[in-house]
């Protein structure tokens, strides 16, 4: 048989429970979280509560911007073959390459799309003259000119196909929202569209299959999850330092300077390892982990010294995805110092680690 509880017990121990969810609810209500810091800020109105202290604003500082295409005006030659010489290479597959990119169509090829078909170019012309064999041999040597040209230029042509290119531009674009819900299965298409694009602008690697990487482009333009990561990863980072001066003095807040280590401590305790030690330090590893998974493939869209020499404006653009892959270090080092202040906390109260 139960115990009769009296009604009168009842009604306090819901009164108190009521207690504790109203200041919650009432500060969710007044004090509506970021998009995208939901967690974040759940953790800051608990503590900011706990302190008796008014929360924390936080307006986000404007993001990273990429530089602009007209930083990278590049006036480079193309392929100069008469009408009659094309004619002439139609036996072999450069003359359909020729036609194609003379076609409608392929004049509006841009980025990546178009330095795949430069490279396919490339080679076709080469095996033109191989076909050759000796015979039409001013021709051969026309076109052996041309492509050599062509090849020289191959470094430069691949930075024109980055800056160019609407899915790269999609990639590296920071996001005018952060993102919420990092997840793995969405995150996994992106990366496996990568590989494709990246062998398409390596001179020392096959070209993949057009179809390939037209899907893998297409996926990746149509994508705002590499640039929502990019924004979670600069919000998260300037909320975490926004609230710095409050948590360096965490300690004499809380009245751990005192001899009695105070009721308030250790609620901030309880704070801190369910909602910062929880949801909010997950969600920070999963963003700067999904970082660090794409930062190789960033790391291959450089300028290289030998464009630099030419176009020495391209280091703005080598800074810019330096600064990108630096966003994951940046959050964990401004993670960990948040860290190092609730240590100097729980040190100060005298609080062991796993203590309830």
């Amino acid at each position: 048989m139960q115990p009769i509880v009296p009604i009168k017990a009842c009604f306090d121990h819901a009164k108190k429970a009521l207690l504790l969810v109203i200041p919650s609810l009432s500060l969710a209500g007044c004090h509506p979280a970021p998009v995208g810091l939901e967690d974040l800020h759940d953790y800051q109105l608990r503590v900011s509560n706990t302190l008796e202290q008014e929360p924390i604003t936080f307006t986000p500082v404007s993001p990273l911007r990429a530089p602009t295409q007209r930083q990278f005006r590049m006036e480079l030659p193309s392929i100069q073959i008469s009408l009659l010489d094309s004619m002439r290479l139609d036996a072999c597959s450069a003359g359909a390459l020729i036609a194609e990119r003379n076609s409608s169509l392929g004049r509006l090829m841009r980025g990546v799309q178009r330095h795949y078909h430069d490279r396919k170019l490339l080679a076709a012309l080469y095996e033109c003259v191989a076909e050759m064999d000796g015979q039409q041999a001013e021709l051969a040597e026309r076109i052996l000119a041309q492509a050599d040209a062509k090849t020289e230029l191959l470094p430069l042509l691949r930075m024109q196909a980055i800056i160019t290119d609407n899915s790269l531009q999609q990639l590296l674009r920071v996001g005018d929202r952060p993102l919420a819900n990092p997840d793995a299965a969405v995150l996994a298409p992106l990366l496996a569209a990568l590989p494709p694009i990246l062998k398409t602008l390596d001179p020392q690697q096959e070209l993949p299959d057009e179809q390939e990487l037209l899907q893998a482009l297409e996926l990746i333009e149509k994508s705002p999850y590499a640039g929502q990561l990019w924004r979670a990863l600069i919000d998260n980072e300037q909320y975490l330092t926004r609230m710095a001066p409050r948590a360096r003095t965490l300690s004499v807040q809380a009245g751990c300077t005192a001899v009695a280590v105070p009721e308030r401590a250790q609620i901030l305790r309880q704070v801190f390892v369910s909602r910062f030690g929880g949801p909010v330090q997950h969600h920070i590893s999963t963003l700067t982990h999904q970082a660090q998974q794409l930062e190789p493939y960033l790391s291959e869209l450089h300028a290289p010294s030998s464009v630099l020499q030419s176009y020495p404006n391209f280091a703005s653009w080598n800074d810019y995805l330096t600064q990108l892959m630096q966003l994951d270090d940046t959050l964990t080092a401004t993670t960990k110092q948040h860290v190092h202040y609730w240590q100097q906390l729980f040190s100060d109260c005298g609080f062991t680690p796993g203590s309830q």
